[in-house]
C-alpha cells in the first residue's frame, strides 16, 4: 500500500509538467502547415517558444533561382499583439514592417489576421512573396509586445513583476523554382 501511494505521488506530481511541455511544442506546430501548390515546404521554416514583452530575431538566406513565400502564425495567447520586420541586410533596406493586426486587416496591412481576397471569393492567410535576383539575407525580427497593464497595488503603490506569457511564433517558408530563369 505504502508504494503505490508513493507512485501515486509521483505520477499526480510529474503528470502537470509533462501536459504543459506538451503542449508547448512548438515545431510540432510545422507539420500542421501544408504548402500551396506550386510552392513546397522550405526547410527554413522555424517555429519557437516565445514570451511576452521580448524581441526575437533570425537570418534568412534566400537563394538566387527560387521564389518564396513568407507567412508568420502566433499563439492566441499573443492576441496578435506583435510586431514583424524584415531587413535586407545587403542594403540595410526595411522590407516588411507590420503589425500582427490592424483594425481592418486588409491585405497588405498586417501579418497575422487573414482577410477576404475578391478574386478567391474566401479567407486568406497574409504571406509576403520574396523574388530574389541574387543570393540575399533577410533579418527577421519578431517583437512580442507585453501584456498591456501592469498588476499595481494602489494602496502601496507596488506594482507587481510583468506575468510573462509563453506560446509559439511560427515562419514557414515555401519555395520553388523561380519561374523567370534564363541562360
Amino acid at each position: 500500500m505504502k508504494i503505490f501511494k508513493i507512485k501515486l505521488i509521483i505520477i499526480i506530481l510529474f503528470i502537470p509538467f509533462w501536459v504543459f511541455s506538451q503542449s508547448l511544442n512548438c515545431p510540432s506546430t510545422l507539420t500542421m502547415r501544408v504548402a500551396s501548390a506550386p510552392y513546397k515546404f522550405n526547410n527554413l521554416s522555424k517555429s519557437a517558444q516565445c514570451l511576452t514583452g521580448n524581441k526575437y530575431e533570425f537570418v534568412l538566406t534566400l537563394n538566387k533561382g527560387k521564389d518564396y513565400k513568407i507567412s508568420f502564425y502566433a499563439s492566441p495567447v499573443f492576441n496578435n499583439n506583435i510586431k514583424f520586420k524584415i531587413i535586407d541586410l545587403s542594403t540595410n533596406q526595411i522590407v516588411l514592417d507590420l503589425p500582427g493586426e490592424t483594425e481592418n486587416s486588409m491585405k497588405g496591412e498586417c501579418v497575422l489576421k487573414a482577410y477576404f481576397d475578391d478574386k478567391q471569393g474566401k479567407e486568406v492567410h497574409p504571406s509576403f512573396n520574396f523574388y530574389p535576383d541574387n543570393t540575399t539575407s533577410l533579418k527577421i525580427i519578431i517583437d512580442v509586445a507585453s501584456i498591456e497593464g501592469n498588476k499595481e497595488n494602489s494602496e502601496s503603490g507596488f506594482n507587481a513583476p510583468e506575468e510573462k506569457q509563453k506560446g509559439c511564433v511560427t515562419v514557414f517558408i515555401q519555395d520553388r523554382l523561380a519561374e523567370n530563369q534564363g541562360f
